[in-house]
């Protein structure tokens, strides 16, 4: 069970299988209930938030600032034990179009499902807690969608952002955005952002919400489910949202990436509807496998060096790059002939290339 309140403190706790339960059931009655309510607002903000209460409140003024007005926001405080709650309920006290729901610590997946029960908007918006929109980000999204009717989800570029200064953007200036059914574009990259994405809300609804297993990558396994039933995307090329990175974010450990990265590929080679994917997403599943052996690889130099060339072999063995083959020779070398200093080299470009952020 889910407590939705706007000033309350009470809160009330539920085990994760309780929330998506409590989804599937509200997801049922919204299909079979007639459809959008026209009094609803045109787009509903969905805020997922777990102990952010130092960077929600320039979230949320984000949102209060944008060009475009008829939305309302749905903040989900999942379980926070810092100022999370307090901090949404005086942006709620100040506009009513805000709304704070609590639940038990039960991940984003879970969080985003929930406030997607409650949401009455046409169109649904994503933004992390530690994220902002430019002011007119809602205003230029829409107003493509009114360009192109036929466009089910929108996204915009983003600028990577360590909370004082911009340090770059995702889609170059020039780059060309993927357009149409963004399958192919999604295999090789989760293009994506959650913060930039706006969806119909009726898309989302038809293909079940986010998977409640899933800690991370759970936006990319739903944009491929939602590709596999024909899904026609539009970008705006210009970076509408700031993306914070820093050293903290679940999103930092290249390892655990790459580890939920692979159980998306796995459950869609084995539960994908479409044949023709399944030799693609297994394709895609071989590579990111290989990745996973070379940042293993490179974290094992130091506390178990004898195992490096088991996993370059591993690698090598899911996807055949013959630099790969190349490393795991200078590896195993002989160090009589020189194999101190190729074992060395090799060193230093397994780290330099497997080891960091993703």
């Amino acid at each position: 069970m889910v407590t939705s309140h706007v000033a309350s403190r009470t809160r009330t706790f539920s085990p994760v299988f309780s929330e998506v339960r409590s989804f599937r059931v509200k997801l049922k009655g919204t299909l079979t209930g007639g459809g959008l309510s026209r009094r609803g607002p045109r787009v509903s903000v969905i805020v997922p938030a777990w102990n952010a209460s130092t960077v929600l409140a320039e979230a949320l003024d984000s949102v209060r600032a944008q060009t475009f007005r008829d939305f309302e926001v749905l903040v989900v405080d999942d379980g926070s034990t810092d100022d999370t709650a307090r901090v949404a309920e005086r942006q709620a006290a100040e506009d009513g179009r805000f709304r704070l729901i609590c639940q038990g610590h039960a991940g984003v997946s879970v969080a985003r499902n929930a406030a997607l029960a409650e949401a009455r908007g046409e169109w649904i918006a994503f933004l992390d807690a530690d994220d902002v929109w430019l002011p007119p980000k809602l205003d230029r999204q829409l107003a493509l969608a009114k360009q192109d009717p036929a466009a089910d989800l929108l996204f915009t570029n983003f600028s990577l952002w360590d909370g004082s200064k911009d340090l770059g953007v995702a889609f170059a200036p020039g780059a060309t955005l993927p357009e149409g059914n963004p399958m192919q574009a999604l295999l090789l990259d989760c293009f994506l952002l959650p913060s930039t994405v706006v969806v119909r809300r009726e898309r989302l609804l038809e293909t079940g919400g986010f998977d409640p297993v899933l800690l991370m990558s759970q936006d990319w396994d739903l944009w491929l489910r939602m590709a596999e039933q024909g899904l026609h995307v539009r970008g705006l090329a210009e970076p509408l949202v700031r993306y914070r990175r820093w050293p903290g974010s679940r999103t930092m450990n290249r390892l655990i990436s790459v580890e939920y990265s692979v159980r998306v590929l796995a459950a869609r080679v084995r539960n994908t509807p479409c044949r023709d994917l399944r030799p693609l997403y297994r394709r895609q599943l071989h590579a990111f496998l290989a990745w996973q052996e070379m940042i293993l690889a490179a974290q094992r130099i130091n506390e178990a060096p004898r195992k490096v060339p088991v996993h370059v072999w591993r690698a090598w063995r899911h996807q055949h790059r013959w630099k790969w083959l190349k490393w795991l020779l200078r590896l195993v070398w002989p160090d009589l002939l020189g194999g101190r200093i190729t074992k060395a080299k090799t060193y230093g470009k397994l780290q330099k290339g497997y080891l960091g952020s993703p």
